[in-house]
């Protein structure tokens, strides 16, 4: 049975059809077909949706000479598709700026977490987007953006490694409050948050489960021992999922923040106890958070910079606090 096209499938289908006829000229349906993976059915319809198709004028109705049109009879006769009259495919698409700079940020994301035979592929692919954003009239300045092959953390391919091979890691591991202590665990999930990587696993030395920031590990090491198989973080463990941060909550803080910004705190299971009505703030709220330390605020406030206030304990703000001063203590006044 074939499968159903998406609204999504058809328009891709379009966008490709149409410069392929253009190339190849009339085309038998049956060749359309095996082209694009789809059924002839499927490619009879999306030709006959062609003829409806066009860009309105200046006017903003459709005129005869607006939309695409095809040979009908050598379509309905004899199964052959050729492209009469086309229109608004004349300029070459390109890519937005932002557009640009999100796939080659998205690639570069993507390649830290390849192994190294495969990173290639993404330097490829991020070097025909330089490419694509080529002034016209034949100069091609440098992109403003491009993908470098600098050197990632070299616990994430360990990690990674391991997760692949379903083993446990071993690091040393400093936490906030300064203190390193040497952990076995059995990996579950890794993510990203606020441009940082973050391991979640069933700590063996503290039998239960933890996140731990990459960055703050040291020596990381895959042991020969399989890890037990676990559920992955946020099934079979209710609707909060993992959270970012505490390893125990000891601390209950109390945090401004605007509404827009709550998501990015979801790490740390924000409750929301009513509006900040003092001051006249519209949009934010007060919300509890569970810490499991003082200087786990710290974090906090790194994964929404200038849209959270921690508000008490005192020990957390003093903690952000010191933290901020030693941040600009290097530029003075």
């Amino acid at each position: 049975m074939a499968r159903a096209l998406t609204t999504a499938d058809r328009v891709v289908l379009l966008l490709a059809l149409v410069p392929y006829l253009r190339e190849h000229g009339p085309t038998p349906v049956s060749e359309l077909a095996l082209a694009f993976g789809e059924s002839e059915d499927a490619v009879r319809r999306l030709v006959a949706f062609l003829g409806t198709a066009g860009v309105p004028g200046e006017t903003h109705t459709y005129q005869p000479e607006d939309l695409f049109d095809i040979d009908w009879d050598a379509f309905e006769q004899h199964d052959i598709v050729s492209l009469t009259h086309i229109v608004a495919v004349d300029d070459t698409p390109r890519f937005s700026p932002a557009e640009h700079a999100a796939l080659v940020a998205g690639l570069h994301a993507l390649r830290e977490m390849l192994p190294p035979e495969e990173r290639s592929g993404v330097e490829r692919a991020a070097a025909k987007l330089a490419l694509a954003q080529a002034a016209p009239g034949g100069s091609s300045p440098e992109p403003a953006i491009s993908i470098t092959p600098d050197p990632g953390d070299p616990a994430l391919a360990v990690l990674l490694d391991a997760m692949e091979s379903g083993r446990r890691v071993s690091f040393d591991y400093r936490d906030l409050r300064g203190e390193t202590t040497r952990r076995t665990v059995e990996p579950l999930e890794l993510s990203q948050l606020g441009g940082a990587w973050y391991l979640r696993a069933h700590c063996l030395d503290r039998g239960a489960e933890r996140t731990f920031l990459v960055d703050a590990m040291r020596g990381a090491r895959a042991q020969d021992e399989a890890a037990e198989q676990r559920p992955a973080p946020g099934r079979g463990h209710g609707a909060g999922g993992s959270r970012i941060g505490p390893e125990a909550a000891e601390i209950v803080a109390v945090v401004r923040l605007g509404e827009a910004a709550l998501h990015r705190i979801a790490a740390f299971s924000p409750r929301v106890i009513g509006p900040a009505d003092d001051g006249g703030d519209s949009g934010w709220v007060r919300a509890e958070v569970q810490l499991g330390h003082p200087a786990a605020a710290i974090r906090l406030v790194q994964a929404a910079p200038g849209e959270v206030i921690v508000e008490r304990p005192a020990e957390a703000r003093e903690a952000v606090r010191d933290w901020a001063e030693r941040a600009l203590a290097p530029y003075g006044d």
